[in-house]
């Protein structure tokens, strides 16, 4: 079959995956991508990577973020073509639909990327069986319209004692203000999507705000460096918001019944 010249033919089992990947991150290095790929993909399409994200740049469909060029490798965002042509296919969201006015803010971009290193240690750990990304829990969440869900910055259902936990997950890189730390407790304690909150922060300052303003809430929260948690994993040292901060890992705080 012919296709015409300054056309790209695209593959829905090579191109489209790596289409949603670059989507759902937001935005994500090469070397990040290439992990996911690898771990979750079949070995043809890790060893055409290279060429075919170069393909899907030069189309249009994916752009690198030059704002970023300090950290030494490419950053990848979707662009807006890239988003019609997932929603011409079906992988159409709520959260981000083509016609949006900004896809993505540059200063979301170091929390998108930390938001992939977590995802890629889970998976490496052999503890990783799904992963939901902001966009797509935002997108159901829009559905259903209910004010009884937090819109996570990730769900991960992970393999735990012969069974499996749904972690819901959120990475603070900025501390909030007073009063949106007061909205988050009212939603999170009518939330039952997950069996555990588990807050990742970039520094201890952050983690202990945290801990602070989330000790009223009804729910079992943990709290632990991200740069830890992607080293430790279950055995992460994790600071709890019970009534005497009880620090336990985080294997402890799965096995907790709820408060």
């Amino acid at each position: 079959m012919r296709y015409y010249k300054g056309y790209i033919a695209l593959s829905e089992a090579c191109d489209v995956p790596v289409l949603l990947h670059v989507r759902n991150a937001r935005a994500i290095c090469f070397d990040q991508l290439f992990e996911l790929i690898s771990l979750e993909m079949e070995a043809p399409l890790v060893r055409s990577l290279r060429w075919r994200v170069a393909r899907l740049v030069k189309a249009g469909l994916l752009s690198r973020l030059e704002t970023y060029r300090h950290l030494g490798k490419p950053v990848l965002g979707i662009t807006q073509q890239g988003l019609e042509c997932l929603e011409a296919r079906g992988h159409y969201l709520l959260s981000l639909p083509s016609n949006a006015e900004q896809i993505l803010h540059p200063s979301q971009v170091p929390h998108a990327l930390e938001l992939v290193n977590i995802r890629i240690a889970l998976a490496k750990g052999g503890l990783l069986r799904s992963w939901k990304c902001e966009l797509e829990i935002t997108s159901r969440n829009l559905v259903v319209e209910s004010s009884a869900t937090k819109d996570y910055d990730a769900i991960a259902e992970i393999a735990f004692d012969g069974d499996c936990k749904r972690l819901a997950i959120e990475y603070e890189r900025n501390p909030k203000a007073a009063q949106r730390y007061r909205a988050i407790r009212e939603v999170l304690d009518k939330d039952e999507t997950a069996d555990t909150i588990l807050y990742l922060t970039s520094n201890d300052d952050i983690l202990y705000l945290l801990a602070v303003e989330m000790r009223s809430c009804r729910r079992q929260i943990g709290f632990a460096l991200s740069e830890s948690f992607r080293r430790s994993l279950l055995e992460t040292r994790t600071l709890t918001n019970t009534e005497d901060s009880a620090v336990v890992s985080l294997r402890d705080l799965l096995a907790a019944k709820g408060r």
